[in-house]
């Protein structure tokens, strides 16, 4: 898969969102409903986490994971680290969590623990999408992580995401897992970027 990775800035050593998400979406008016749509054009990447996220395209796993940790092999920065950890569903309804199953399946092709019982999520958090201002959206995660025990203290992990958009869970999760977990890095990759990161 093409990618055009961008460095991602936060409270974490080493950070990169593989390509953006969607290169253009303009207004299509709207349907039968009233519904606004719009045509919006993705990246590969982009496009291949929309079919496993949006149309549960479960064949969309291996190559996004394949990608990913194509991408982590070729990383120097990264060629300690000894776990891949999913950042917690904000939904934890739904029967299927893509993050964690492309966590899986890129800890499997690294040989790397990729569990779902050790990062968790503190309490319940409203979406993030529907929270506008930067300093609400940290005020709704302050607290919102909890790491299960100290198996990765003292190391280096890989925390993924699927989105990049203002970096704020990311930056929630990753001070859970230097100050509760006392992980002594941790780096993070995310599959895809929004155009703007508000």
């Amino acid at each position: 898969m093409n990618i055009d990775p961008k460095l991602i800035i936060g409270n974490w050593t080493h950070g990169w969102a593989l390509d953006q998400h969607t290169l253009r979406s303009t207004s299509g008016g709207s349907d039968s409903s009233m519904h606004p749509e719009f045509d919006t054009e993705r990246t590969e990447l982009g496009d291949s986490l929309y079919k496993l996220k949006y149309r549960a395209d479960m064949a969309q796993v291996e190559p996004i994971a394949r990608t990913v940790a194509d991408f982590i092999r070729n990383r120097s920065e990264l060629s300690d680290i000894k776990a891949v950890l999913a950042v917690p569903p904000s939904d934890t309804r739904r029967s299927f969590q893509p993050v964690q199953a492309l966590a899986a399946g890129i800890g499997a092709l690294l040989r790397l623990p990729a569990p779902d019982d050790y990062l968790l999520k503190a309490r319940a958090t409203l979406p993030l999408k529907s929270v506008t201002s930067k300093h609400s959206r940290r005020a709704e995660l302050d607290g919102a992580f909890d790491v299960a025990d100290q198996r990765f203290a003292d190391m280096h992990v890989l925390l993924f995401d699927d989105l990049f958009r203002s970096g704020e869970t990311l930056k929630a999760v990753t001070a859970a897992l230097l100050f509760q977990g006392n992980a002594a890095m941790v780096s993070v990759v995310t599959a895809t970027s929004t155009r703007s990161h508000r």
